[in-house]
């Protein structure tokens, strides 16, 4: 069976709700396109993953609508290239998003390559 490794990356940020938040998960998206040549990405309208976190101030759980984000790179896990590119986009994305955190994830995946491109 012959597989090919790569890095897969898992990205939540917030759903847009308006036209430039839309502007920013596209260009998010388009970025991640170009670094990965590929990106999964759930629905927006509505969003399908709902986040929940407690917040100590008000004692309370919140909930937040969510994109996931799913994006295969084309390097081992571990690569400086990649991981120098993450920071950059999550601290980005934290800004474009106005949040103070993004979840970016990582973890190394074996795509099985067998029959490839065979119909």
């Amino acid at each position: 069976m012959p597989v090919e490794a790569r890095t897969r990356i898992t990205l939540f940020v917030p759903a847009p709700g308006t036209l430039p938040q839309f502007y920013l998960v596209d260009k998010l998206l388009t970025d991640l396109l170009d670094a990965c040549d590929g990106v999964t990405v759930s629905a927006d309208l509505p969003a399908v993953f709902s986040g929940l976190w407690f917040n100590d101030q008000t004692r309370q759980t919140e909930r937040d609508a969510n994109l996931l984000i799913l994006a295969d790179a084309p390097v081992p896990l571990g690569d400086a290239g990649l991981a120098g590119y993450l920071d950059r986009l999550k601290l980005r994305c934290q800004q474009d998003f106005d949040q103070d955190i993004i979840w970016i994830t990582v973890h190394s995946v074996h795509r099985v390559t067998t029959d490839d491109y065979v119909r």
